[in-house]
């Protein structure tokens, strides 16, 4: 969105507010907004067809993330109601976030349905909201996400290092933090690998992708990095588990910095445990030591991308 037109779309946003438009013209207004609102963030943005929309009005992506976005063109309050609906069709389509707009506002019911714990990120917008969101925009004009995209593996590289020099690094380290190192050093490693969204990550840290016998393999990294100490028990690995049966991907790779609990493993059954490794600190110590020797020149790659990912890790086992 260039910012020149900031008027073209606040005019724009004045004609869904008065609510004198027919629903179908308000709707195609709605996307000639939102729809460079969103390209600004890398998606690519479609209208569904009017028929069969599925319960949205446009449907985007970004890389592997799905987006969808739904209008309400109401003269009362968005109700409770319209934000459930529109949860099914988020979960039954597989959305990772989810828009809900209107040119009028959100009752305090469906304010609390939003707020629910969500395998999906919902976000509702009435029209101050894209105001805003605009403005956002304008003051961002000169952003320059490559430059932070260059200071973030700049750091990612700097504090890799640091663990592979000495492991206790790790304790003044966020979570987040971390994951972009395990995302940086397997990606330097060989594979190709992506940080999922914060807000939603689909319970998945990091996606790393590789060729095994010329067929695309996916596979699933959960990282727990709590600073208390606090180690992983049952339900975190049985949750992540299930996404990765769930997703039907090549495999997962659970790493806590801080340990298991000694009945982590119990609720978990032989067939489960199959497409699942666990590592702790010493797999993140050995990846950054890996890494270190890889930018060196001093380190080669083996045979199997797989074998690298789950070197220094163990199937589950029950005590």
């Amino acid at each position: 969105m260039s910012t020149k037109n900031k008027d073209y779309y606040l005019n724009k946003i004045k004609l869904l507010e008065s609510g004198n438009l027919p629903p179908i013209d308000a709707e195609r207004i709605l996307g000639d907004v939102i729809t460079p609102l969103l390209n600004e963030e890398g998606y690519e943005i479609k209208a569904t067809p009017m028929r069969n929309d599925g319960g949205v009005d446009f449907i985007g992506s970004k890389n592997q993330e799905k987006i969808a976005i739904e209008y309400k063109h109401y003269k009362g309050p968005v109700g409770a109601e319209a934000v459930r609906n529109l949860i099914g069709a988020s979960v039954l389509n597989n959305f990772d976030r989810t828009i809900l707009v209107t040119n009028s506002r959100f009752s305090n019911a469906a304010l609390q349905s939003a707020q629910k714990n969500l395998p999906f990120k919902l976000e509702l917008i009435d029209v101050d909201s894209l105001r805003s969101w605009i403005d956002r925009v304008e003051k961002t004009e000169d952003y320059d996400l490559n430059l932070v995209n260059i200071l973030r593996r700049d750091l990612s590289d700097k504090l890799a290092r640091c663990i592979a020099e000495n492991p206790r690094y790790l304790d003044d380290i966020e979570w987040r933090e971390l994951e972009r190192v395990v995302q940086h050093t397997f990606e330097e490693l060989g594979f190709s690998s992506e940080v999922t969204p914060g807000s939603k990550d689909g319970g998945k840290d990091v996606i790393l992708k590789c060729k095994v016998n010329n067929e695309e393999h996916t596979y699933y990294v959960e990282l727990k990095h709590w600073r208390s100490g606090q180690k992983v028990g049952g339900v975190a690995l049985k949750e992540f588990l299930q996404v990765v049966i769930n997703e039907e991907v090549n495999g997962g790779l659970f790493l806590s910095s801080y340990g298991y609990c000694a009945n982590a493993f119990e609720m978990l059954t032989e067939i489960h445990r199959q497409p699942l490794r666990i590592g702790g600190q010493e797999k993140i110590y050995s990846l950054c030591k890996q890494y270190v020797m890889s930018k060196a020149g001093i380190w080669s790659q083996t045979d199997s991308l797989i074998d690298t990912l789950y070197e220094n890790t163990t199937l589950p086992q029950s005590a």
